[in-house]
C-alpha cells in the first residue's frame, strides 16, 4: 500500500510504514532503515519509468544539499533516540500542519522557478527530517508544488532525489548505529516484490492526474501525516 501511494503521488511511504513499525516496538533507527530501504527501491523504479521527465541536474543538486541535512538530522537522532518517539513526531506534526495551512490560506500562482534560497531551505530541511525521523518528503513536496511543473516532472524529481540520497542515508545509519542496521536493510530488500507491485500499480494512476489534482492529494496526505503525528500525544 505504501509503495502504491508513493508511486502515485511521489511520496508518502513513511506515513504508512513508520507509525506501524514503531507501534510494534522497533527502535526508531531500525524503522528508518527499513522504510528508507523500501522507499529507495520504489523511488528508483519510479525515476526509471519517468526518466524523460526528471530534471536530473536539479535533482542531483538537491541530493547533495539534502545529504548534508541527513547527516545533521542523524546526529540529532543519535542524541534523541532515548526520547519518546511520539514526542518527536508530535513536534514535526505541528510544524507540518502549520506549513500546509500557510500554503492553503496563502495561495500564490505556481511559478517556473523560485528564488534559490527557498530551494536550499527545502533541501536541507528535507534531509534534516529524513535523518531525524525518516520522514523527509514534506519540505520537498511543498517546494515542488509551488512550481508550474507537470505531474510527471513533479513525481520524477521526488523519485530521483529519494533514489540518489537514500543510499548515503543508509551508509550513515550503519556508521552511526552499527552493523545491526544491516539486518533491517536485508528486511527491506525482502519486501522488493511487494514494492515493485505497488510501483507498477501506482505510477500509471499518477500519470493520469493533473497537477492541480496531484496538489490537492499531496496536501491532504501531508495534513494526514501531521494530524496522525499530533493526535496520539493527546490520547490517554
Amino acid at each position: 500500500m505504501a509503495g502504491m501511494v508513493q508511486s502515485t503521488v511521489g511520496f508518502g511511504y513513511a506515513m504508512f510504514a513508520t507509525p506501524l513499525l514503531t507501534w510494534i516496538g522497533l527502535p526508531l533507527p531500525s524503522v528508518i532503515t527499513v522504510v528508507a530501504t523500501c522507499s529507495m527501491f520504489q523511488a528508483a523504479i519510479g525515476a526509471r519509468k519517468l526518466h524523460a521527465d526528471v530534471p536530473w541536474r536539479l535533482s542531483l543538486s538537491a541530493t547533495t544539499i539534502r545529504i548534508a541535512g541527513v547527516a545533521v538530522g542523524m546526529l540529532l537522532l543519535k542524541k534523541l533516540v532515548a526520547l519518546n518517539t511520539d514526542h518527536i513526531r508530535m513536534v514535526i506534526g505541528f510544524i507540518l500542519c502549520l506549513l500546509v495551512a500557510i500554503q492553503l490560506l496563502w495561495r500564490t500562482p505556481a511559478v517556473k522557478a523560485l528564488h534559490w534560497s527557498w530551494a536550499g531551505f527545502a533541501f536541507i530541511t528535507s534531509g534534516l527530517l529524513a535523518g531525524l525521523c525518516g520522514m523527509g518528503g514534506p519540505p520537498l513536496v511543498l517546494w515542488t508544488m509551488a512550481h508550474s511543473w507537470s505531474s510527471q516532472m513533479t513525481r520524477g524529481f521526488l523519485f530521483a532525489v529519494f533514489a540518489t540520497s537514500i543510499p548515503v542515508q543508509i551508509v550513515l545509519l550503519f556508521l552511526m548505529f552499527g552493523k545491526g542496521i544491516l539486518w533491517y536493510v536485508f528486511l527491506g530488500i525482502a519486501f522488493f516484490p511487494l514494492i515493485y507491485l505497488g510501483a507498477t500499480i501506482g505510477i500509471p494512476i499518477g500519470n493520469r492526474f493533473s497537477k492541480e489534482t496531484l496538489r490537492r492529494i499531496a496536501y491532504g496526505i501531508l495534513l494526514l501525516i501531521g494530524v496522525s503525528a499530533v493526535v496520539p500525544a493527546f490520547l490517554p
